[in-house]
């Protein structure tokens, strides 16, 4: 059965043209059947489907997996956090996301509505719970086997969207790394649009496209994924937003915490294609090829 279905752009719909201008080692697209070992970026060869630059800005795919396949492929998965790196380095990293949106935070008086799209394991709702426990959460996280996890933190906990009570309207929704995911994006965020009240705002986190990482490790980047339909800059994702009738509060580059054996280990295996262990040593915080973003739905 093959999974593979060719789209458009997802930010202006166009027919993407022209020839890719990213280029993998294992092109998917011949393959009627994603395996997991695949999609969880095993394989031996770097293996994404190509990358086109659309007329619009937007770098993105002109096949991907359909959405019954992804679905399958989203239900059962570990953390999606760093996977081998230490654990407490990802709460250093949200921790820096947790001081881009504190103000927003303490601005308001009455209790907050907060939905976090793709919660993954939950530590950015925790330290948001202990920021400011004036605050009703509801997490809509599309891999069951974080559920049980989440639920300490809400009861509010949904497998899509659909299942969040239609007259349910939210201050402030999240989205960590979802966006680079999702390959129907303007009815995604149409859809998560109709959740947000007047004024409410989207705050999220991409991978950037046009970093410093990016251009140097070319085709190695590890966000050319097999995972991700398409990859963002800063002017692609604002002109995403701006077309859907959002302003701009502010885009910002995100530090990212890593131990230094952590990033010896995977530069090592992506640019010399070697595997060594070293010791943790230390964690270091960097602006390594991430951007963040804060977006007001018009009135």
């Amino acid at each position: 059965m093959n999974h593979l279905k060719a789209h458009n752009c997802p930010a202006c719909q166009s027919k993407i043209e022209g020839d890719p201008v990213v280029m993998p080692e294992m092109d998917p697209s011949y393959e009627n059947n994603i395996r997991k070992k695949m999609w969880m970026g095993l394989s031996e060869k770097k293996t994404f489907f190509p990358y086109y630059r659309c007329s619009c800005g937007m770098l993105t795919t002109r096949i991907f997996i359909n959405e019954k396949k992804l679905k399958h492929l989203y239900s059962d998965m570990k953390d999606n956090v760093y996977k081998d790196d230490n654990a407490s380095n990802d709460i250093k990293t949200k921790k820096s996301y947790l001081l881009q949106i504190e103000k927003f935070l303490n601005n308001h008086k009455k209790k907050l509505n907060v939905l976090e799209v793709g919660a993954d394991n939950g530590n950015f709702l925790k330290l948001i719970k202990e920021f400011n426990n004036n605050i009703n959460f509801t997490i809509v996280e599309p891999n069951k086997s974080m559920h049980r996890k989440l639920k300490l933190l809400t009861k509010n906990v949904y497998k899509d969207i659909k299942q969040i009570p239609r007259t349910k309207k939210f201050d402030l929704i999240i989205a960590i790394h979802v966006f680079d995911h999702i390959p129907n994006l303007i009815d995604f965020l149409k859809k998560i649009g109709k959740k947000l009240k007047k004024g409410g705002y989207i705050y999220g986190v991409v991978h950037d496209e046009k970093s410093i990482m990016a251009k140097i490790l070319g085709k190695r980047w590890p966000a050319y994924s097999l995972q991700h339909p398409h990859v963002f800059n800063t002017n692609s994702i604002n002109y995403l937003f701006e077309s859907l009738n959002y302003d701009k509060n502010f885009i910002k580059k995100t530090i990212n915490f890593f131990n230094i054996g952590f990033l010896l280990k995977n530069l090592f295996s992506v640019i010399f294609k070697i595997k060594i262990n070293f010791p943790s040593f230390f964690p270091i915080g960097l602006k390594l090829g991430n951007f963040s973003f804060l977006y007001k739905k018009q009135n």
